[in-house]
């Protein structure tokens, strides 16, 4: 008779009778968890690499949401002269139009008559524009700022000018309300005016002064 072999008692590793009697066991060897785990290292291994990468991106992503990026500051040592170009497009714009234009972003064409359309163009201190505009322009406003007097852009625009074509140049002052002594303010006025003309000579001896 052939017998069959019977299923070996199998103790149970799980469960808190389990946990119980590994608490004792260690209690018996004087040794807490920490040692046992360096006793018996497979023991302790990671049994799921799964998980052990999900618990990694999770603790990860924790710690990143803790950090902040300091933010650069981006704003230049020297900051730009200040000449109110865009102020004087947009009071040209509304005095011709009746309306109000918040930004200006490229070339403003104005129609100002049944056959006379006006294309304002604004230019910086880009060399290669002001080359452009000095051979398309018909009609050139120069603003001053006249708490600082003539800047180098001013003369190089002028000499450019003088160069291709050289049309009517209109001087505009600006910042005149910061002078509060009327004695300096026409002393600076006509300072400025004399400068001007000397340099334009006679294609575009004006100047308007506004406050």
């Amino acid at each position: 008779m052939e017998t069959k072999d019977r299923k070996k008692h199998r103790k149970k590793n799980s469960g808190p009778k389990a946990e119980k009697k590994k608490k004792r066991h260690l209690q018996d060897l004087q040794l807490g968890d920490k040692d046992a785990g360096k006793r018996n290292l497979k023991a302790f291994a990671v049994q799921s690499a799964v998980r052990m990468a999900r618990s990694f991106h999770r603790s990860q992503d924790l710690k990143t949401e803790k950090c902040h990026i300091p933010v650069v500051d981006r704003t230049p040592l020297e900051p730009l002269p200040i000449a109110a170009v865009r102020t004087l497009i947009q009071c040209l714009i509304r005095n011709f139009t009746r309306q109000k234009l918040t930004e200006i972003r490229s070339p403003v064409t104005i129609v100002s008559g049944k056959k006379r359309r006006l294309a304002i163009i604004e230019c910086g201190c880009d060399i290669n524009m002001m080359v452009d505009l000095a051979k398309a322009a018909d009609l050139v406003l120069m603003l001053i700022d006249a708490s600082f007097g003539f800047e180098m852009e001013t003369f190089e625009f002028l000499n450019i000018f003088q160069v291709h074509g050289f049309p009517k140049i209109m001087g505009v002052l600006t910042h005149l309300d910061s002078f509060k002594h009327n004695k300096q303010l026409k002393k600076t006025k006509k300072q400025l005016k004399h400068s001007f003309w000397t340099e334009v000579s006679r294609v575009g001896r004006e100047i308007i002064v506004r406050n």
